[in-house]
């Protein structure tokens, strides 16, 4: 019974020492994680912050009477008078607000106007970069915000705020825009994580990264957790990744855009730090107890990235592993395929919120790996879309595909639309990709459900 006294004793002791942790923890974990909300909310509103005024000037501008009267009468203005004019006023609008980058097309003549006149004439056709402007007026949105790279200024990645301009008669005369330098946005926001300790990102609907500190994420990694948070405007979502970390997001209606803040519980590190000090500590003195404790090792917050060349839910290849094997605006190395293909789930959002997303694009790989057997590559892009290389012909492919569409619709009642084109092999694969997208975007505004070909 002497024996067993003082292991009595430093059991009490444990307890009490514990007894008086505990709330202390709890107490301290509810600290933090109202310190990490108002963390939170500060970097919101120091985005909004910066992101309203340039917002509003795009807007003011795309309402501008000047510019609404000189786009409808760019028909009866020659060239230069017209180059001149617009050039003049994007320069005081620089001048005014000091926005390096300002622009405006005119949906007449598809003129690219800036601070130094006529840049180029947009025309998706012979330039994939200029996509952007007829999916912008596709969506029917007045005003949109996206990052991309500048082709007229280095590629350097810009937010562009792009905002509709409607004419007197109400329709569409063109678009006006802003262009604020993505390295202004990464400099502010990497000072806001070295002092907070947090990964800060912004991501679209589809948890593709649009602002990232490292450029190596921007259009690459997706953070598709955070759309499960179902986030709201209103306030952030936290969600504890694991026991040493967390994730809070929210929505920003004037980007369109989730704000997602990650990092580390750092009080419930420091509190077990503490306990395992203190049962060390007793142990050693009277070397009557040995506590075994069982610690987790903390993860890292996750930034969820397309680094790997394999897709994780269904092992195909992605568009690192064409990186990796073509390089990003490489051609083709190879005469062996014939065709490109894009294609993609119809009203795959409504679809997903409705039925397990996971197992209908799981589906549609095993039709399609049916439909190609061994004569292509199959890759899945991003989301719902997939991108093949094949060896058929591009009419041999039209049937197979066709056939794709039936078998889709019959088995997994939902619908898929196809664009399908020849291989230009002098041109760059992404090219060819552009051309196959537009040739889908074209079934999609029949209703989608079928193959097109350009």
């Amino acid at each position: 019974m002497k024996q067993k006294i003082p292991v009595i004793i430093l059991i009490t002791i444990s307890l009490i020492l514990l007894t008086a942790i505990i709330p202390s923890f709890l107490h301290n974990k509810s600290h933090e994680i109202s310190n990490n909300q108002l963390i939170a909310s500060h970097i919101y509103s120091l985005i909004e912050g910066n992101i309203q005024r340039p917002i509003g000037v795009a807007t003011g501008l795309s309402s501008d009477e000047f510019l609404i009267r000189a786009l409808e009468h760019e028909d009866t203005t020659d060239t230069k008078t017209m180059e001149e004019m617009i050039s003049s006023y994007l320069i005081s609008v620089k001048n005014q607000f000091g926005y390096s980058a300002t622009y405006v097309i005119s949906e007449n003549s598809k003129r690219f106007y800036t601070t130094n006149g006529i840049a180029k004439i947009v025309n998706p056709q012979m330039d994939p970069y200029d996509n952007w402007y007829p999916m912008f007026l596709d969506t029917g949105l007045k005003l949109q915000v996206e990052t991309n790279r500048d082709q007229l200024y280095d590629y350097r990645w810009t937010i562009f705020i792009n905002a509709r301009i409607i004419g007197t008669e109400g329709k569409t005369i063109g678009v006006c825009g802003i262009g604020l330098p993505l390295e202004d946005w990464q400099k502010m926001l990497l000072s806001v994580e070295k002092e907070y300790k947090v990964k800060i990102n912004l991501i679209d609907k589809q948890g593709l990264v649009q602002v990232d500190t490292d450029f190596n994420n921007i259009n690459n990694a997706y953070i598709s957790d955070a759309i499960s948070d179902h986030a709201g405007e209103r306030g952030f979502t936290f969600t504890e990744k694991t026991k040493k970390g967390f994730r809070m997001t929210r929505y920003i209606s004037n980007l369109n855009w989730y704000l997602v803040v990650q990092g580390k519980n750092l009080i419930e590190s420091q509190i077990k730090g503490t306990i395992l000090i203190i049962l060390i500590y007793l142990m050693l003195i009277h070397a009557v107890i040995i506590l075994l404790l069982e610690h987790k090792k903390s993860k890292r917050h996750n930034l969820v990235k397309t680094s790997q060349p394999e897709d994780e839910l269904t092992g195909l290849p992605n568009r690192n592993y064409l990186k990796e094997s073509y390089g990003e605006l490489g051609v083709f190395n190879t005469t062996r395929y014939k065709s490109l293909v894009v294609f993609d789930i119809d009203h795959f959002k409504i679809v997903n919120d409705n039925r397990d997303g996971d197992k209908l694009i799981l589906g549609v790989v095993e039709l399609t790996k049916q439909i190609i057997e061994d004569k292509g590559i199959l890759f899945r892009w991003s989301g719902d879309e997939f991108v093949l290389f094949l060896e058929f012909e591009s009419k041999e492919t039209e049937n197979k595909f066709k056939s794709l569409c039936e078998q889709v619709n019959k088995n997994l009642d939902i619908t898929i639309s196809v664009g399908i084109v020849d291989i230009d092999l002098s041109v760059s694969i992404k090219t060819n990709y552009y051309r196959a997208v537009q040739a889908c975007y074209a079934i999609k505004e029949t209703g989608g459900n079928g193959v097109g070909i350009r």
